[in-house]
């Protein structure tokens, strides 16, 4: 599972790190929750691009907007099975950048947010799915959703489930859109390696969703 995460890393770097075809100007984010903005990386005929999404995958068909707060996440093993994933998991898939994500560790005191990291890497890159909804109006919105896999013996103490974190060469192959095949994507969709994930206790600042600052990232007291 991922519920709340960060987005830190520097314009300038993403904009190097992906080969964006354009510049963009990203505000850092140390506390996002669902339903709220966040930026993701997709293919285009243009090139690789930078776009907002709110983070709740709501399809197409949808009757509302509210429909994903329940859709954050998507269980990685069944995304090309169920309607609601189907066709963007073949046809609209995204990065999600990340500079941290949490979980939370039950102690006398109540919960506290743990914060994980890259190991090594400048930042996780989150394998995600996009679509877009329109209102009665016709006003596009567009709606992300993290991918999910089983945990890792670093996750595994936090929860059983973790995000789906790709390498720079598999992030290559998710976003290639001339691919469609669940044979050919499936297997991108695994545990990372827990070596390359670090975490630590840090503010329980970060319980409250209306805290985003880097105050967050304090060490646990």
């Amino acid at each position: 599972m991922c519920g709340r995460f960060a987005q830190t890393t520097p314009s300038a770097d993403l904009v190097r790190i992906f080969q964006l075809v354009m510049d963009i100007e990203v505000a850092p984010r140390f506390n996002i929750a669902p339903t709220q903005n966040v930026m993701v990386v997709r293919d285009t005929p243009k090139g690789r691009q930078a776009h907002e999404c709110r983070w709740g995958l709501v399809p197409s068909w949808a009757n509302e907007l509210k429909t994903g707060r329940a859709m954050f996440n998507a269980r990685s093993e069944t995304i090309f099975s169920k309607r609601s994933f189907a066709k963007p998991a073949r046809q609209q898939r995204c990065i999600i950048p990340a500079s941290g994500f949490y979980e939370w560790r039950e102690t006398p005191a109540g919960k506290v947010p743990v914060l994980f990291t890259p190991s090594k890497e400048p930042l996780f890159r989150l394998a995600g799915l996009w679509s877009s909804w329109a209102d009665d109006r016709g006003k596009l919105t567009y709606t992300t959703t993290i991918l999910t896999t089983s945990a890792n013996d670093t996750m595994a103490p936090f929860h059983h489930r973790m995000p789906v974190i790709l390498s720079d060469d598999t992030t290559e192959t998710w976003l290639d859109s001339s691919l469609t095949e669940p044979k050919q994507l499936s297997p991108l969709l695994k545990p990372a390696p827990p070596q390359t994930i670090s975490f630590r206790p840090v503010s329980i600042r970060v319980n409250n969703v209306r805290n985003d600052d880097p105050s967050c990232w304090e060490a646990y007291e």
